[in-house]
């Protein structure tokens, strides 16, 4: 992916910057490849130690859409940033917007956070395994066509997939504890870690483990069933929610839809109140992917063009959804700022 990078030196006539545009794995690796060199080989280096390319996209789709309509074709999307015994979990892509004029979300664990650290210390290790190891030699197209043979590519998923599973199903040693009966009651929350990926990934094999979606879907319903009076808020950055998603959202608010729980799961009284839900999402100056310098930026080329109109199709994903968002007693709501972007999700 093509990105803007600044380069500082120093000459007899003082600091110099110099802009040029380079891939991501070029500006990552030029920031941290003299700060690689000093570990590697040192009794810090646990062999993981470098820039990893994880090569998720559908490659011949990545090979002709230019950035960021390339997304359609895979994107790797974990945000995870780990020191000593702290993690991060965030959406920030560490690019300048993220720290300057972008409302965004992250969740914080100290002290080890219950086993969440390790937990994702070791998938981080896992992936990694998995990945190409960047060296700083440039990559484009057919580099990256030609360091997996289809053979080489297979072994590599096949063996992705077990390690995985061992990690999240057989040895999650987190649902040990939320499954514990005889820990502390002084226990405020649970982080439970999950994984999505295409089916397409593993040639159509599913998870050997609940995914993403599916603990996602689990959590709504659970909430439903144990108090039908509860409100929902979700909050997306794009709103392209898929059918599922929609109908488990329209739950909420509309009794014509208790049929997709059982009602002997339901403990409420009939006669109470649903809750409703909530979608906050980004409009049209705060979208992500609105022109830089506001509405009015000078567009030229077809792929600008084409950049220039995600919003609006996005805008148009928002009014489908508000659809039955409303009809459930529910609220659509779009957050605008001149100058920010808006990229918090989650829900609540």
């Amino acid at each position: 992916r093509k990105v803007p990078l600044t380069k500082t030196s120093n000459s007899k006539l003082g600091r110099e910057e110099t802009s040029l545009r380079t891939n991501s794995a070029d500006a990552v690796y030029s920031r941290l490849g003299p700060h690689l060199a000093k570990l590697e080989g040192s009794l810090d280096d646990n062999g993981n130690s470098g820039l990893f390319l994880f090569p998720v996209n559908d490659k011949r789709l990545s090979t002709i859409l230019p950035s960021p309509l390339d997304e359609v074709a895979g994107v790797f999307h974990i945000k995870a940033y780990i020191i000593d015994d702290e993690l991060i979990l965030s959406g920030a892509n560490l690019s300048e917007e993220y720290f300057s004029n972008r409302v965004d979300r992250y969740i914080s664990f100290v002290h080890g956070g219950g086993g969440v650290v390790e937990f994702y210390a070791d998938l981080c290790d896992i992936l990694s395994s998995y990945s190409i190891k960047y060296d700083g030699q440039t990559v484009n197209d057919s580099t990256l066509l030609s360091m997996f043979s289809t053979k080489d590519e297979e072994d590599r998923k096949r063996t992705l997939e077990q390690s995985l599973k061992q990690l999240f199903y057989e040895g999650n040693k987190i649902m040990d504890h939320v499954y514990d009966r005889t820990a502390p009651n002084n226990v405020v929350a649970h982080a439970i870690p999950t994984f999505q990926v295409s089916n397409r990934f593993f040639r159509g094999r599913s998870l050997p483990f609940p995914s993403d979606q599916e603990a996602t879907f689990s959590l709504i319903r659970t909430v439903v069933k144990i108090d039908p009076s509860a409100s929902i808020r979700l909050s997306s950055a794009y709103l392209n929610l898929t059918r599922s998603m929609l109908s488990v959202l329209t739950i909420f608010g509309n009794r014509k839809n208790l049929h997709h729980i059982p009602m002997d799961s339901i403990i409420r009284a009939d006669e109470e109140t649903f809750g409703v839900p909530y979608v906050l999402t980004a409009g049209l100056t705060s979208h992500g992917f609105a022109p830089k310098g506001g509405s009015r930026a000078q567009i030229t080329g077809i792929i600008e063009r084409v950049k220039a109109s995600v919003p609006e199709a996005f805008i148009t994903l928002v009014k489908d959804a508000a659809l039955s968002i409303t009809a459930s007693g529910g609220k659509v709501l779009m957050y605008e700022r001149p100058g920010w972007t808006f990229h918090a999700k989650g829900i609540w």
